[in-house]
């Protein structure tokens, strides 16, 4: 079964880390496309900064780039072509090694947020110990299993923050004033209200996090 993964790796043991440490308030993102080839991966950058001119120099003057090239500039983003050094391009080799596709990745504060597709866990955990093994410190935050993040229509939750809040909107529980209570969804769900409570607070942060992470903010890189 396909897995999603959701990880962070050091902007320092990727990439553009002399860039953040020089320009610390800016954060980039990758743009989606159909294919670069792992010779050439990441090719484009969506960054957010207060200062382009200095964000240009300090990512030309970073050990992880070969060649950088501002496109476009909208206001307070720019895009960014970059050609990278080896081990940016070995990581992303690792991933490819695992037949894995990375669908995701931004930097903010110093840390790279990853999501990656692997047609199934072994070849997860593959990865995991391949960076291990290089010495590349990654952590792995969130696993999804590929069917559950279809079959609730995209978003990161589980299948039981799903029923909860499945429940909780066929119950109003939502309504102002509210069509039903805690006590009552938990007996719709036959578990303890507390167990209830949890799941939604934990499916509307999901929720929260998941809106933030794809829609646009003023200190987000995408225009």
């Amino acid at each position: 079964m396909g897995t999603i993964v959701e990880a962070q790796v050091p902007a320092a043991e990727f990439a553009l880390g002399d860039t953040v440490s020089t320009v610390p308030a800016a954060s980039f993102e990758t743009v989606r496309t159909v294919t670069s080839g792992m010779d050439q991966p990441l090719p484009f950058l969506w960054a957010a900064a207060p200062e382009f001119d200095r964000l240009d120099d300090a990512m030309r003057d970073d050990d992880s780039t070969a060649e950088v090239t501002r496109l476009v500039r909208d206001g307070k983003h720019a895009l960014y072509a970059v050609r990278w050094q080896a081990r940016v391009r070995g990581l992303v080799q690792l991933i490819a090694d695992e037949d894995g596709t990375l669908l995701d990745a931004r930097l903010h504060d110093d840390t790279w947020k990853l999501r990656v597709l692997f047609p199934e866990k072994a070849a997860m955990s593959s990865f995991y110990d391949c960076c291990r093994g290089y010495g590349v410190d990654i952590d792995v935050n969130r696993v999804n299993g590929l069917e559950s993040v279809v079959r609730h229509g995209g978003t990161r939750l589980s299948a039981e923050q799903y029923e909860a809040l499945s429940e909780a909107l066929d119950a109003d529980y939502y309504g102002v004033p509210r069509g039903s209570t805690l006590v009552e969804l938990s007996d719709r769900l036959d578990v303890s209200h507390q167990a209830v409570s949890e799941r939604l607070r934990r499916a509307h942060q999901a929720l929260i996090e998941s809106s933030l992470h794809d829609g646009l903010t003023p200190d987000e890189p995408h225009p």
